[in-house]
Formats: structure tokens, C-alpha cells, sequence
């Protein structure tokens, strides 16, 4: 039996687990909004709940991120835990896990949350977030990927491209370009909101001359709907853990000197600037600024 395809969704807030002795009533802190879950056992009860309600002074762990698993099953359906636990175990991430009737939940700690959706996204699963649900990219996604490929460049390029470049940069260009992509190296994540793709990113081994050891964002782009949401952010999050899980000790992508916008977001995402080069064409050789990251 194959392990079955899950939708994970981020929680709200900053998780807390604490630790009160064996037999200490329950606190009225610990009750509110948000996932709470209390367990008693023979040595120790622990409480799991927002961390914003547990006081100074507990014994307790801060900062964790909970996702929901979205997938419903039957409490005796074997493989939903093993599918959801095993990818972000495999990446060297600690997990906990917690069930209620009728679901199960993870949690991850918060500053690793771009590596685990990254590994669950690698294994098939669908995470979601504020109402935008990120995937792995497959064959049927070539059209969709093309327009918002096709919109999204020639919006930003419309006053830096020479016309005869945007006008041979077309829909019909970049979905066989996509369809190509797909079926040959995948490696795109997508996200949607309901049907609308509003974001995608991709990643390749390096093809930039003196760089040739790590990992390349090749696209990255989000709808004009969907600015300002953190997307972007969360685009290049998720690449930085590719590229980690890929053994590349960096992330770099290259950038058109005039593209004012971009490099103003990549820096503000902690981007340096590494290197310049011309970009090999043969279309447009256009004057190129490498940026890089540690890969995450």
C-alpha cells in the first residue's frame, strides 16, 4: 500500500509544551483558543497550548509551529502519521505529534518550518497557509505555470526588456518551455489559491560560471493578487531548505541589474550580492547580479 498523498495547514501562533509534576491540578492558563492537548501520565502531565498563556517559571519549550493534517482517517488507518512524520524525520528535523478523534497534528520548531514544508512538498503532500496552498508542480500544471510565467515577466519587463525580446518571450514559448521542464527535470513547487495560481518557484543545479556548486532559483514569481502576503517569502524559504536537501552549500539567482523591485525584496530577505555577470542569451544578454544565500 502507498503511503497516502496528505494536506497539511499551518496553525496560527507560537506553540508551547510544558511539563507540571504528576497529579498537579490543570492551570487556568491552559485553557483558550488554538490547539490545546493535555496528556497525564504516571511521572508527568504535559500541556501543549499557545505559548502567548504559559507563564514565566514553567518548565517548558517554546516555539513550535503546529500543522494540522487535514486528511481524514479512520483512528485504525495505518501509514497518515508514518507519511507525514517520515519526510521531515528524514531531513534531520525533530517532530512532535499529537491526535485528536478525528485528526492528527505535527510540530515542528518554528525557525525550521520552510524545511519541513520543503520535505513534504518533495514527498508528495500539499501544505497550506493563509488560503495558499503550496505543492510539488506536475505535468498538468505546465499551462497554469506558463501564464503566470508569461504575466509575470512581461509586467516587470515591460520597461527593461528590448520589445523584440517580450515579443519573442511568449504564452505559447513558455508553455512549451513548462511542458518541457515538467516532464524532464520537475522540481517546480506551485501555489494556488482555490484554482488561481498565484506563485511558483524552481530550482537547478547552477549554471552560473564560478558558481557551479550550488543550487540556482531559475523562477520565481508571484501574482500581483498575491504580494505582500509573505509569499514570496515563503517561496524562497522553502528554495533556501531545496537547496540544503540537495547538498548545495548555497543558493544563488541571478537578477537583471535594472530590475529595481527584485533586488529590493531579495535583500530584504537577506540576499548578498556575490558576483556580476552577462547573461548568456542568446535572446537577451542582459547585465546579470548574482545573489546568494546559505543554503538553510
Amino acid at each position: 500500500m502507498s503511503p497516502p498523498d496528505l494536506l497539511l495547514t499551518r496553525l496560527e501562533g507560537e506553540y508551547a509544551i510544558t511539563r507540571r509534576p504528576a497529579g498537579a491540578p490543570l492551570p487556568r492558563w491552559h485553557t483558550g483558543p488554538g490547539l490545546v492537548s493535555v496528556t497525564q501520565a504516571p511521572d508527568e502531565t504535559s500541556i501543549l497550548c499557545l505559548s502567548d498563556r504559559v507563564p514565566e517559571g514553567e518548565t517548558t519549550a517554546r516555539g513550535w509551529q503546529a500543522i494540522r493534517v487535514e486528511t481524514l482517517a479512520a483512528l485504525d488507518q495505518p501509514g497518515v502519521v508514518l507519511a507525514a512524520v517520515e519526510p521531515v524525520s528524514r531531513s534531520g528535523l525533530g517532530v512532535f505529534v499529537t491526535s485528536t478523534h478525528d485528526r492528527d497534528y505535527l510540530l515542528v520548531r518554528a525557525g525550521q518550518a520552510a524545511r519541513a514544508e520543503a520535505a513534504w512538498i518533495a514527498a508528495g503532500h500539499s501544505v497550506c497557509e493563509g488560503g495558499i496552498t503550496l505543492r510539488r508542480a506536475g505535468p498538468q500544471d505546465a499551462e497554469a505555470l506558463a501564464s503566470l510565467h508569461f504575466q509575470v515577466w512581461q509586467e516587470t519587463y515591460a520597461r527593461i526588456a528590448p520589445p523584440e525580446v517580450r515579443l519573442a518571450l511568449n504564452k505559447a514559448r513558455r508553455t512549451a518551455y513548462w511542458r518541457d521542464r515538467l516532464a524532464k527535470k520537475g522540481g517546480a513547487v506551485i501555489a494556488l489559491r482555490g484554482n488561481e495560481t498565484v506563485g511558483l518557484t524552481a530550482l537547478s543545479p547552477s549554471g552560473v560560471a564560478g558558481f557551479e556548486e550550488c543550487a540556482e532559483i531559475d523562477h520565481l514569481y508571484v501574482a500581483a493578487s498575491a504580494r505582500r502576503s509573505g509569499l514570496g517569502a515563503r517561496l524562497l524559504g522553502i528554495a533556501r531548505a531545496q537547496a540544503t536537501q540537495s547538498g548545495a552549500p548555497r543558493l544563488i539567482l541571478a537578477v537583471v541589474r535594472e530590475n529595481a523591485a527584485a533586488l529590493t525584496f531579495y535583500h530584504a530577505q537577506g540576499g548578498a550580492i556575490l558576483a556580476e555577470r552577462k547573461d548568456k542569451g542568446p535572446l537577451w544578454p542582459s547585465d546579470n547580479l548574482i545573489l546568494g544565500w546559505p543554503a538553510a
